[in-house]
């Protein structure tokens, strides 16, 4: 099941599943800003924007910025370097509604939450795959990616 552009909220399928998004609080240069995890406890972050490229090829934006990997880990980029990563997002209907996972184009690595701790980094890694048919992903590697309903 693919996705269509759109508005989505994305939560972490790991511990209390908590929001994945920019930080309400940020500095205000055009430094690249941090993916993290927010609680569920907290305002909800800006919906994210995905824009599919193609087939299961997309660019995640948060608050209008895309993202890329910057030392392995997600960041918004508000400047054009490093270019806007394109991340493939694949169903894993085994963990969930609306359950994904999250890796780059190579397919080499993906979005891991590293620490179940308030606003942990989301870093990218190779993906654990536990050895059964359907593939079993630990759930700190599955992302719940929801449509956003407007009013």
């Amino acid at each position: 099941m693919s996705l269509e552009s759109g508005l989505y909220q994305i939560t972490s399928a790991w511990g209390d599943k908590p929001f994945v998004g920019r930080d309400w609080v940020e500095d205000l240069s055009l430094m690249p800003k941090r993916i993290i995890t927010i609680p569920t406890s907290s305002q909800a972050p800006r919906p994210w924007v995905v824009q599919k490229v193609e087939d299961d090829r997309y660019i995640l934006k948060a608050t209008d910025a895309p993202t890329a990997i910057i030392d392995d880990k997600v960041f918004a980029v508000l400047l054009d370097v490093p270019p806007a990563e394109e991340w493939l997002i694949t169903a894993v209907p085994q963990s969930g509604e609306d359950a994904y996972i999250i890796e780059k184009k190579d397919r080499q690595a993906g979005w891991v939450i590293p620490d179940v701790e308030e606003r942990t980094q989301v870093v990218v890694r190779p993906l654990i795959v536990g050895p059964s048919y359907p593939p079993f992903y630990p759930p700190n590697q599955v992302f719940i990616i929801k449509p956003v309903l407007l009013d």
